[in-house]
């Protein structure tokens, strides 16, 4: 019986102990200061936090700064408080009502013609376009380069 109870007792103390340290080497990420929405997420707004007990919340939290650099707050985001995944939106790589290129491929066909925007658009993202010159509008996919590519004109 003494022997069973060592054993165990060493075997739970190897168990904390291990998630003790797995704990110790996770990190998360808060803010500096309070940002608002809209506002561009820097590497100087962040910094890391060493976590020394798992958290008790209920929502995932940012745990490396990279995730979230040149990212805008979705909704404001308090300083020293962890920060939901969810309260960041990618960067928009084209701004509503600024011109800009569209083209359009198909065959050895190759247009190019200057559009404006309708809303924001962010990678792979679908955007609304207006032709000034027809007043018409169409779909056009953003690029990761910020390039504009029309399937239909």
């Amino acid at each position: 019986m003494k022997r069973w109870s060592k054993s165990a007792i060493i075997c739970l103390l190897m168990y904390f102990g291990a998630t003790a340290i797995a704990l110790a080497a996770q990190y998360a990420v808060v803010t500096k200061r309070t940002i608002y929405p809209g506002q561009l997420i820097s590497l100087e707004d962040l910094k890391s936090i060493k976590l020394i007990r798992e958290p008790t919340i209920s929502y995932r939290f940012v745990s490396k700064p990279q995730e979230i650099v040149g990212t805008l707050a979705k909704r404001t985001i308090l300083a020293e408080r962890f920060i939901p995944v969810g309260s960041v939106q990618p960067a928009p790589l084209i701004k509503a009502g600024k011109p800009t290129r569209v083209a359009f491929q198909t065959g050895g066909l190759s247009i190019s013609v200057v559009c404006v925007p309708l809303t924001d658009g962010v990678s792979g993202e679908y955007v609304r376009f207006r032709n000034p010159s027809s007043g018409k509008t169409f779909m056009a996919e953003v690029k990761e380069d910020g390039s504009v590519i029309a399937s239909k004109l």
